[in-house]
């Protein structure tokens, strides 16, 4: 390894790293790492290092500090030791592989934080960066999506939503500390709407975008609109993990663990997300995505039924892209899958073709007739 504007991306697992080094042209393959086409692509084998909070010491919550710097001095960064969890000698491979990154580290100019697309991922990337205190100049790919226009588009080309993402770092991680503290406590109000009158039905489907039926519901929270219907919603990871154990028979650890396996193939989008709503952009591609839906064996049929994609799974009420988005499909057609992966993607292709199926309203059709009367 020698230093020659090397930029170093740093991933969770090695199945991800290997994913990403194929798409930017890392394809030398050494032990730990990827190097090739001036990148170097390494990966820590999970959250190898335990931030811990000081809670003894004086605690700094400061909003005008760098967010980054107000988790640095509340926390104290050591490996963690998983031999006693997981049953043998894990901890010398850890180290080996910090050696490994931490050499990296040193000879890069650029290091580029490709962890999971969460907070988590932030938080154990921003735990590996003061646990070298090596100072560097850092870049955040953000990969929902691990197709190879994403990665190059994250990685090489950088992109990213940067005042968004800096609201959103800077927002988690101090609710992380707050949380930590237990020093607030979240009140939250809800008002019930019982039932929705025509012409509240009508305002919530033009400016929404969601198909009303008689036997939805809605509520106010904290002043936002909330819609309860019976159509399917997009998967999120509760709903995955609840349908995967009733319908496949899947533990949680194997529906994790086989959903994984799917993101990183890119057949998937990020799944350990809460929010089962999409941004916009996301929208525009199942557009594209929904003609290679069309050749699935076992639900393929279901895409003839509709021409339209339904938004009622738009983002609304001010959720954030980093917050996560419900799992999509991306469009890649699905190859050397094995058996149990077969069963979670198709569970997830028919729960998109539901979600995105557009069905009509029942009430503008009892309006028409009244009109018509």
């Amino acid at each position: 390894m020698t230093k020659n504007n090397l930029i170093t991306v740093v991933t969770d697992h090695q199945f991800a790293a290997d994913t990403i080094a194929k798409a930017i042209g890392a394809n030398e393959k050494h032990d730990g790492y990827y190097l090739g086409n001036g990148y170097a692509v390494t990966w820590t084998g999970g959250h190898v290092i335990e931030a811990t909070f000081k809670p003894e010491e004086s605690f700094v919550l400061s909003t005008d500090m760098d967010c980054r710097l107000v988790f640095a001095h509340n926390f104290e960064f050591t490996m963690r030791d998983f031999d006693e969890l997981v049953g043998y000698k894990k901890s010398e491979h850890d180290k080996r592989q910090l050696e490994t990154i931490k050499a990296l580290w040193k000879k890069s100019d650029t290091i580029i934080n490709a962890m999971i697309p969460d907070i988590e991922g932030d938080l154990a990337f921003l735990s590996l960066y003061y646990f070298f205190a090596i100072p560097k100049n850092v870049r955040r790919a953000w990969l929902p999506i691990m197709t190879k226009g994403a990665i190059v588009n994250a990685i090489i080309k950088g992109k990213i939503d940067t005042e968004r993402y800096e609201k959103w770092l800077s927002d988690s991680i101090y609710n992380h500390l707050v949380k930590l503290t237990k020093s607030t406590k979240e009140k939250v109000g809800a008002f019930i709407v019982d039932e929705m009158s025509d012409d509240i039905a009508e305002k919530v489907e033009n400016q929404y975008g969601i198909d009303m039926s008689h036997d939805s519901d809605a509520c106010v929270v904290d002043n936002r609109l909330v819609i309860f219907t019976q159509h399917k919603s997009l998967y999120n990871l509760t709903g995955l993990l609840v349908d995967a154990a009733t319908e496949l028979d899947f533990t949680h650890e194997k529906t994790v663990q086989t959903a994984m396996m799917l993101y990183v193939k890119k057949l998937i989008s990020y799944p350990f997300t809460q929010q089962n709503t999409i941004p916009y952009d996301v929208w525009k591609l199942m557009l594209t995505n929904k003609q290679v839906l069309a050749y699935n064996t076992k639900w393929g049929k279901k895409v003839k039924r509709y021409q339209k994609l339904s938004r009622r799974h738009n983002f609304r009420s001010g959720e954030s892209i980093f917050n996560g988005h419900g799992i999509v499909t991306t469009g890649l057609h699905p190859t050397d899958l094995t058996r149990d992966e077969e069963k979670l993607y198709n569970m997830i292709v028919k729960r998109v073709l539901d979600a995105f199926t557009s069905v009509k309203s029942k009430r503008k059709k009892t309006n028409r007739k009244a009109k018509t009367a």
